[in-house]
């Protein structure tokens, strides 16, 4: 009976071992994964591109840089999606802009060419939960005739961004549709 014992114990703890290991890498994973999203997610980091030059400076002299309030929106504030699962596809959605800034590597001349493109896809992509996660529409106040018309119509059926040129210019002045 020793014998039997002895031979069980040692195939239990193999039989652990196919489980463990696959359990820890998946873990190890999640961990590097969760890790890697945070730190990419970072403005900082979203500023060691040479290709989002324009992007920076226009964002730093908007109201979501400065304002007094002394409220800074981070840029995954606005682009990246709320919730885990979105966020995880919005990362993956990004890595074509590593392969073309890392692979294709385009010039100067070439970004200045996509720019207005590569800046049409990004509003789209900016959902209006982001927005909201600041902005309590209840407690806009539109100024004028036009924008209580436009709010009154457009909640609901039009994104944010679509009216609102927000983030990476300059604020307009009082009056002219800017969020405040």
């Amino acid at each position: 009976m020793n014998t039997e014992t002895v031979r069980k114990v040692p195939e239990r703890k193999q039989h652990h071992l196919y489980w463990i290991l696959p359990i820890c890498l998946i873990f190890a994973g999640l961990f590097f994964t969760m890790g890697a999203s945070a730190y990419t997610s970072r403005t900082e980091f979203c500023m060691t591109c040479h290709e989002m030059e324009s992007a920076v400076s226009s964002w730093q002299m908007s109201v979501h840089a400065q304002n007094d309030l002394g409220i800074t929106a981070e840029c995954k504030d606005c682009h990246i999606p709320r919730g885990m699962v979105n966020m995880m596809f919005a990362k993956a959605d990004k890595l074509s802009e590593l392969y073309v800034h890392v692979v294709e590597s385009p010039t100067k001349f070439q970004y200045n060419r996509m720019r207005p493109e590569l800046t049409h896809r990004a509003r789209k992509k900016i959902p209006d939960e982001n927005c909201l996660a600041c902005h309590d529409l209840t407690r806009q106040e539109p100024q004028s005739q036009t924008q209580q018309i436009a709010h009154s119509t457009a909640v609901g059926t039009a994104k944010c961004v679509s009216c609102h040129q927000v983030g990476h210019s300059p604020q307009k002045s009082e009056g002219e549709g800017d969020m405040r």
